[in-house]
């Protein structure tokens, strides 16, 4: 089986390609940030031609359907729908948050294929992931003090306040001892009010809290292809897990701001014709 992944949430787009294991065969990220509409379809075709298959072999589309960018998720969605259309399969739908966790476990395997566990604590991670004393926390900036957020275990996904996010830290997690791991883009945008909040939790020589590096912080195609992966095999694809395209639909999980502004009557299309 052959599942192409799609990511354009985020500020990389990427593309890849797995197998029905979770198996990378291939993977492509575009170089400009938010070039999503000009580089889906070529790193599409780019990554097909290295693996050496045809978009016929293609058993099932696995496309990240938001939170994050509006206009990402739109391009994203819309180019899974219309290639399981021309190519009569079905797909995935996987949520942008939750895709995050299976980042965590990647970076993770890496450290201890690489350097081993002691190694791995010397690096400044420690094995605690693996004995649950380490949360996934998943935040895309959603602007004036707002992010798409969740704490894998704590809080559920959904559009928060970032004071919420980490009140959840400071009351129901730091007294059971637990370390908190970010990623998203929201740390690009929060960093300093991450700190300045959690910064006096914790110790100096044992951070409560620590920040995926730049190179591993946001969504990408791999970890949105691998959680469509275990989701199959968790749920035996029984569900409702995989779709027909005409369920592939898009989850910005709040109204854009001029849909808002529209609404209340801000806009000046809302306010007629100027009177004389």
């Amino acid at each position: 089986m052959f599942i192409l992944a799609i990511e354009t949430t985020g500020p990389y787009g990427s593309v890849a390609l797995l197998d029905e294991k979770g198996n990378v065969l291939g993977y492509q990220v575009s170089r400009g940030t938010m070039s999503h509409l000009k580089d889906l379809i070529p790193m599409v075709d780019t990554v097909l031609k290295k693996c050496g298959i045809s978009k016929n072999e293609i058993n099932l589309l696995a496309p990240s359907v938001g939170p994050g960018s509006f206009t990402g998720i739109r391009i994203g969605v819309s180019t899974a729908r219309a290639l399981c259309q021309a190519l009569g399969i079905k797909a995935v739908p996987v949520p942008a948050l939750e895709a995050f966790c299976l980042k965590e476990t990647a970076l993770r395997e890496a450290a201890q294929n690489s350097c081993g566990q002691a190694a791995e604590a010397a690096c400044g991670r420690t094995s605690e992931a693996a004995c649950g004393k380490t949360a996934v926390c998943a935040i895309i900036n959603a602007r004036r003090g707002q992010v798409y957020g969740m704490i894998d275990g704590f809080m559920e996904p959904g559009p928060y306040m970032l004071t919420d996010v980490l009140h959840v830290y400071k009351e129901e997690m730091e007294p059971l001892g637990y370390k908190i791991l970010f990623f998203g883009d929201g740390i690009d945008a929060y960093e300093k009010d991450i700190v300045e909040a959690l910064g006096t939790s914790g110790s100096e020589q044992e951070p409560c809290f620590e920040f995926a590096p730049k190179e591993d912080r946001y969504q990408d195609a791999v970890s949105v292809g691998r959680w469509a992966v275990e989701r199959i095999r968790q749920t035996s694809g029984l569900d409702g897990c995989i779709v027909d395209f005409e369920l592939l639909l898009p989850n910005y999980m709040r109204r854009a701001e001029a849909e808002q502004k529209l609404e209340s009557g801000e806009l000046p299309i809302c306010k007629g014709p100027k009177q004389e």
